[in-house]
């Protein structure tokens, strides 16, 4: 279905609402445009890995990298980042096969515990 949509003299353009409930798009979500091949624009939900790589962008940006650089860099980044989340992730695997893990019911208790001063 094609939406009929205006920009106003402020550079903004309202999505009607049928196709923001379709989408999932909410008040307050990021939005992030791009260009296809065809020289069209592409509109989508920002999500945790677009966060993560616009605060890896950022981090290039503060340690001066052109954006030429940066763009050479990023992937490099991102997969550094993967790596580290996979060890996070098997460290943590190992400690409960281990036993070493305190479930949520426990950590509840143990603030009980805190606050009562027991």
């Amino acid at each position: 279905m094609m939406y009929d949509v205006q920009i106003n003299d402020r550079g903004q353009i309202t999505i009607p609402k049928e196709l923001r409930e379709t989408v999932n798009f909410n008040a307050n979500d990021r939005l992030k445009l791009s260009l296809d091949t065809d020289g069209r624009i592409v509109l989508f939900k920002s999500d945790f890995f677009d966060d993560v790589e616009d605060l890896i962008r950022r981090d290039l940006e503060n340690k001066g990298l052109t954006p030429e650089q940066i763009e050479k860099k990023l992937p490099e980044r991102k997969k550094s980042l993967g790596k580290a989340l996979l060890k996070m992730a098997k460290e943590v695997d190992e400690e409960i096969e281990r036993g070493e893990y305190v479930t949520l019911d426990q950590l509840d208790q143990l603030n009980e515990e805190l606050e009562s001063g027991d």
